[in-house]
């Protein structure tokens, strides 16, 4: 599954990564260790910019056995990275598909990348990332169903830790920030068994959620906890 999220760079402007996230569970493989990539110039996810990508992704997958591992946006340039068993006929079979959609100013070339490290340590999320992810796709649901984000309304989140004391730690520190025990959920067969859901009331703006879902994540991990994510009803 291809999912996208956004990143800051060293100067703290935000730019976009399409990722497949599917490939964690098998990554590395062994005989796809050749990294291949193409960089074209292309200023915004466009129609045309999508078209060429199915195009590209299913051209080197039937052509070089190649799988598409994620594209960065960033600086004015589409950033194209792939994994492949190896990497003769790449720079053909790229500019043939360059060629069918007009052609682009690009660069291009290949590495080997055996461990993966680009995919893992470049492209994949970081729990951040992750969370945002997780966040877009529940409020695009909401949307959907009608919901207006910006009315006020209980919002339930899900943390669980190992100990009962540092879940009451994180309790009594996030009171402070408004948030009450709505109930609590053990599970004595997890190694994360007490569990809390905790409520505030608020709402549910893509900036408001990611402001309170960072701030529960990063408090579960203050106690080595999990945050496991929240839920509400139509607003």
């Amino acid at each position: 599954m291809v999912e996208f999220y956004e990143l800051l760079d060293d100067e703290n402007i935000p730019y976009r990564c399409d990722v497949e996230l599917d490939l964690i569970e098998e990554a590395p493989q062994e005989y796809r260790p050749s990294l291949l990539w193409l960089f074209v110039k292309a200023d915004a996810v466009t129609e045309s910019l999508e078209s060429f990508t199915q195009d590209l992704i299913a051209t080197l997958n039937t052509s070089l056995d190649a799988v598409f591992a994620g594209r960065v946006m960033k600086e004015g340039w589409a950033e194209f990275y792939f994994y492949a068993p190896q990497s003769k006929r790449f720079e053909n079979i790229s500019s043939d598909v360059m060629n069918r959609h007009g052609g682009f100013v690009y660069e291009r070339g290949s590495s080997r990348d055996s461990k993966w490290e680009m995919y893992s340590d470049n492209l994949y999320p970081d729990a951040y990332g992750l969370l945002s992810i997780q966040n877009r796709h529940t409020i695009a649901a909401l949307v959907e169903a009608g919901d207006d984000l910006n009315i006020p309304r209980e919002v339930e989140h899900y943390l669980f830790f190992q100990t009962k004391s540092s879940m009451e730690r994180a309790i009594a520190q996030l009171a402070s920030h408004g948030f009450n025990v709505k109930e609590y959920v053990n599970d004595d067969e997890s190694d994360y068994g007490y569990g809390v859901v905790l409520i505030k009331n608020e709402a549910i703006t893509a900036e408001i959620v990611e402001e309170t879902t960072t701030s529960l994540y990063e408090s579960a991990m203050q106690e080595h906890g999990l945050y496991e994510g929240w839920s509400t009803v139509l607003g």
